[in-house]
């Protein structure tokens, strides 16, 4: 309902303002069907049924020009694996102050990635969805002020895209939902264009507050010891992430090759820092694309310190003696250094049919192999049907 409420107050805003501006809407949607190869398997949120909703989504996009520099965007995203409830991704205000320089305020994408001002247009680039390891931050909204300076740097068409805000929507951690407040997000990120090539970079860091159940008995069982300094280890409170992306595009008549590598910190927490990387290489012919895609994504734990000193525990005592209590508390927080490693990798193997102007169909296999644990393999097909309005 109360998405119902902000998309009708949206709606009559818009058409309140038609009077006087002039109203452009636009959309996109995805229709994916997704399958696994074996009935033991899953991947992407898909298993061996077909399912139409991990990755289905359907958007609407409303912007006016006011006159003068500014303008007002608003975007309504509804997914399949959201039971298509519709919410604001983007909702802002820009002004264009000279040829150069555009200010933002409002709820807007982060520029996280090569990709992000369409990150969720599949029409815009080769896959059904972009390569998951590096495209893995579990928000890419923030609401705050961006700044987007484009100039000429020598040969290159240069643009500089800086933010500053915060986030405080629900996260996915260990595969539930968990409360989370990101502040005082800043960074930017900057591109340099000519010809065929295209070079990124982007760094971005907060300020996080995560307020994740499955570690709770641990960050308490220790506070309750004294043992301030192990949960400290443990808790997501006041902690500091750091986010770096490096990406490279050459795009020829017929030849594309793009590649992005990311890195995740988070340091002195229960979380892993994360690093992925992924190569594709796509050749054009007539209205369709072959591309294959190869990708690595590893993940890991930093050792937690566990020199407790409790009173009436000697130094040395051996685990077995020590009281179940503790026991389980040393054993839970000694599991989360392996518990949250991963070290995967996975081919793509896909086509792409531009049969409309404004449309496209879209095949994938992605066969993803998990190092640590060879059950977790996998195959998975995809066909999505994509479009722009």
């Amino acid at each position: 309902m109360k998405h119902n409420r902000i998309a009708l107050a949206l709606t009559g805003i818009l058409l309140a303002g038609s009077a006087n501006a002039e109203i452009t809407l636009n959309g996109f949607a995805s229709i994916v069907a997704g399958v696994t190869t074996a009935s033991d398997e899953s991947l992407y949120g898909y298993d061996d049924s077909i399912d139409f909703s991990p990755d289905s989504l359907f958007a609407l996009q409303a912007s006016s020009d006011l006159g003068e520099g500014l303008s007002i965007t608003a975007q309504i995203l509804s997914r399949g694996a959201d039971d298509w409830d519709p919410k604001f991704e983007w909702a802002y205000v820009g002004y264009q102050v000279n040829d150069n320089l555009k200010i933002l305020a409002g709820r807007q994408r982060i520029p996280f990635y090569m990709y992000s001002d369409f990150l969720d247009v599949s029409y815009a680039y080769p896959w059904i969805t972009p390569p998951r390891g590096v495209y893995d931050v579990p928000f890419d909204t923030f609401d705050g002020i961006a700044a987007i300076y484009s100039t000429q740097l020598g040969d290159f068409d240069t643009t500089l895209h800086a933010i500053y805000g915060g986030n405080n929507s629900d996260i996915e951690v260990f595969d539930n939902e968990s409360s989370a407040d990101f502040t005082n997000f800043a960074g930017a990120s900057l591109t340099l264009t000519r010809d065929w090539l295209t070079l990124r970079g982007a760094y971005f860091q907060t300020e996080m507050n995560i307020d994740l159940l499955a570690i709770k008995p641990l960050v308490d069982g220790w506070n309750g010891l004294g043992q301030n300094h192990i949960a400290s280890q443990i808790d997501i409170a006041s902690d500091t992430s750091e986010f770096i992306e490096l990406g490279f595009q050459l795009d020829f008549d017929q030849i594309i090759l793009v590649g992005e590598y990311s890195s995740l910190s988070l340091d002195d927490t229960a979380l892993p820092d994360q690093e992925s990387y992924y190569l594709m290489a796509g050749y054009r012919f007539n209205n369709m694309m072959v591309h294959v895609t190869y990708g690595v994504d590893e993940d890991d734990q930093d050792p937690i310190t566990l020199n407790y000193q409790i009173p009436g525990i000697p130094d040395g005592t051996a685990f077995e003696s020590l009281p179940v209590d503790l026991q389980t508390l040393i054993y839970g927080t000694e599991s989360l250094d392996t518990a949250t490693d991963e070290d995967t990798s996975y081919i793509t193997l896909g086509l792409r049919w531009d049969f409309h102007q404004s449309a496209a169909l879209k095949f994938e296999y992605t066969s993803f192999s998990d190092d640590l644990d060879s059950n977790s393999d996998s195959g998975l097909f995809r066909t999505a049907l994509v479009t722009v309005f």
